[in-house]
């Protein structure tokens, strides 16, 4: 089976076992080398005490030798030779040459060796009386080592069973807020977005998966309830001019017009059109910008230009209405941003205030930079907005007063790019209103 169709969950207890393997050999192979380091050292102390007693007697007055032989006690299993000008002088009866052979010219003092019963050698050398040494032999010792190493191997295989059955369920467990999300996922579709998922007790990076999840799924949530609201609103709001402008040309059609006739309808059907065009055109505005791309398009701005622009554009429409617009604008006001939004931002909030404000008023429009931030405001002295509206004004296609709005072109869409813009700056937007006094609108970026 592959890596890909193996699960996470098998996954793991793959890399598991292997380091589970890895370190329970280190730690056998460890274990095993104390051990035997352990041995070592007790049996080469046993036998150098017991040589350098053998030394003393065996050089001293007293008759440890007899015919060849050594008659001096040794523990059990333990032989004795004493070589004297390169040739054994005396021996024990139990003595083997070829155990101690390899240490004869090897310089060394200390030989152990075999497998599951060890043989160990000693020599002792010395220079007098005569040039020689005692060499010490045991045998028959049992390895302690290998013994406690089939022991803790005996008892590693269970444990590393146990272990491995309790990394399974761990492993388990631990996934299944996992599976929980993944079948939550499963269940995600235009239609449903209603299911979260509980986010466990503990502060770790599952509880984050799962905030994650249930923070994209409100996200979701919330944009397809915006944009069937949104779908609502644009059919809506698409239906008056188009029925206008069926209706205009079926009139058109019932008899024979004259040239100025038609050239009334199709300033008509003009009229209508450009106001679709208008309201594409905000559309399109709110849409292709977000948060992830528009820094991309920021550069540094002149905003006293920008809003200059805008104003001289809007003027005609303000002498229509008698309006006059005092500005308060700081120059030079440098500012990085994006300059479409901005322009928007502009020419959106001033017509506004203008298009809902009464004849021969004045409208106040501020452009500053104030305490490291730019402000900009816009007050009318217009009729007001009820408390209780105040909230709708930045959603698309909402007019506050249905009534008077109708005589009013637009379609409720430049406080919505107003905001947007706004927003899409890191910035703020706060609106101000009192019925009969009127409203302001002010921004701070």
């Amino acid at each position: 089976m592959s890596d890909k169709n193996r699960s996470l969950r098998t996954r793991l207890m793959l890399r598991f076992s292997l380091l589970l393997l890895l370190l329970m050999g280190s730690f056998s192979w460890l274990f095993y080398s104390l051990s035997r380091q352990n041995l070592r050292h007790k049996v080469l102390a046993e036998l150098r005490e017991t040589a350098l007693e053998a030394e003393g007697r065996l050089l001293g007055k007293e008759t440890a030798v007899r015919d060849g032989v050594i008659v001096l006690h040794f523990p059990l299993h333990t032989e004795a030779a004493l070589i004297r000008d390169g040739r054994i002088a005396a021996r024990t009866p139990g003595y083997r040459p070829e155990i101690c052979r390899p240490l004869e010219h090897s310089g060394k003092e200390f030989l152990l060796q075999g497998g599951e019963r060890l043989d160990a050698c000693y020599w002792e050398r010395f220079s007098r009386p005569f040039s020689g040494a005692v060499i010490l032999q045991k045998r028959d010792i049992p390895n302690e080592s290998l013994e406690t190493m089939e022991i803790f191997a005996a008892s590693l295989i269970p444990l590393t069973l146990i272990l491995l059955g309790m990394a399974w369920r761990l492993i388990g467990r631990i996934l299944t807020p996992i599976r929980t999300l993944t079948d939550s996922i499963r269940q995600v579709s235009v239609d449903n977005f209603s299911r979260t998922v509980p986010a466990p007790d503990r502060d770790d990076e599952i509880q984050a998966l799962t905030d994650a999840y249930n923070a994209m799924i409100l996200r979701l949530r919330e944009g397809v309830e915006t944009l069937e609201r949104f779908n609502s609103d644009l059919a809506h709001e698409l239906r008056t001019p188009l029925t206008v402008i069926r209706g205009e040309i079926e009139l058109a059609l019932r008899r024979d017009r004259s040239p100025e006739e038609c050239r009334d309808v199709l300033e008509r059907l003009a009229r209508e059109t450009r106001s679709i065009e208008r309201m594409s055109e905000g559309l399109l505005l709110l849409s292709r910008y977000s948060p992830e791309n528009v820094s991309e398009s920021f550069e540094t701005l002149r905003l006293d230009r920008l809003l200059e622009e805008a104003l001289k554009k809007l003027r005609p429409l303000a002498e229509s209405h008698a309006i006059e617009l005092h500005t308060a604008i700081e120059s030079p006001l440098e500012y990085r941003g994006n300059p479409t939004l901005m322009t928007a931002l502009f020419g959106n909030l001033v017509e506004n205030a203008i298009k809902y404000s009464p004849e021969e008023t004045v409208i106040d429009i501020t452009l500053e930079r104030d305490e490291g931030k730019i402000r900009f405001r816009v007050r009318d002295r217009g009729p007001g907005i009820p408390k209780a509206k105040l909230r709708h004004l930045t959603q698309r296609f909402y007019r506050a007063d249905e009534a008077r709005s109708r005589r009013i072109p637009g379609f409720g869409l430049g406080l919505s790019i107003a905001e947007r813009a706004v927003t899409l700056h890191d910035g703020k937007m706060e609106i101000y209103s009192t019925e009969g006094e009127g409203t302001t609108v002010e921004v701070l970026l």
